[in-house]
């Protein structure tokens, strides 16, 4: 049986070996989009200039060579900081990467909401217990990085997945979660 972490764990505790293959997948994306820079553009990356050295030995690279660099690439990115790195591929190049890794982090969360739900959900299966007020601690977190999250509204949608396991349910909490987002980063422009 799965160990539960507390809700005071942080949330990288409850990542699976699959979803951290695919978090280092989107790094060694990062990686590859890095390589295929132009040195002008290159010179204005905001990182340290090991790395940027390590990015121009790349370029010049053949092919299994070069795999290997874009691979050591990632697991230098992987022990940085790579926001910067996103936000500053997005306004040169119009890269769909940091679009691409918030989709996955609501996909993420959304997941984790609907786990706590259905684990609660088993638990109280023998009770006879209403599932209304169950303990999420994914639910927390959406709720401190999105502040105008409906909570009560993405409560109830887990609630009726974990009951009936309809996607509709699974759907709308994503809608409801990119929709938070969006509207936080529309704040965060105007400011």
């Amino acid at each position: 049986m799965r160990n539960k972490p507390s809700p005071d764990q942080p949330t990288e505790y409850r990542l699976s070996k699959s979803e951290l293959k695919r978090r280092a997948e989107r790094v060694e994306e990062l990686a590859q989009e890095l390589v295929k820079l132009p040195e002008s553009v290159l010179r204005h990356l905001p990182c340290e200039p090991w790395l940027k050295d390590e990015i121009t030995r790349a370029k010049d690279l053949k092919t299994g060579a070069r795999k290997r660099q874009i691979k050591y690439l990632a697991k230098e990115l992987r022990k940085i900081e790579p926001e910067p790195l996103y936000l500053f591929l997005e306004a040169k190049r119009g890269s769909q990467l940091k679009q691409n890794l918030e989709h996955h982090e609501i996909e993420h969360l959304r997941d984790a909401i609907l786990t706590d739900a259905i684990e609660a959900f088993e638990e109280i299966r023998y009770t006879g217990e209403a599932l209304l007020q169950w303990k999420s601690p994914a639910l927390v977190e959406a709720g401190q990085q999105f502040p105008r999250l409906d909570i009560v509204s993405i409560r109830s949608a887990a609630a009726h997945y974990a009951h009936t396991r309809k996607p509709v349910y699974s759907h709308e909490i994503f809608r409801q979660l990119k929709s938070a987002q969006e509207q936080l980063q529309r704040a965060e422009k105007q400011e």
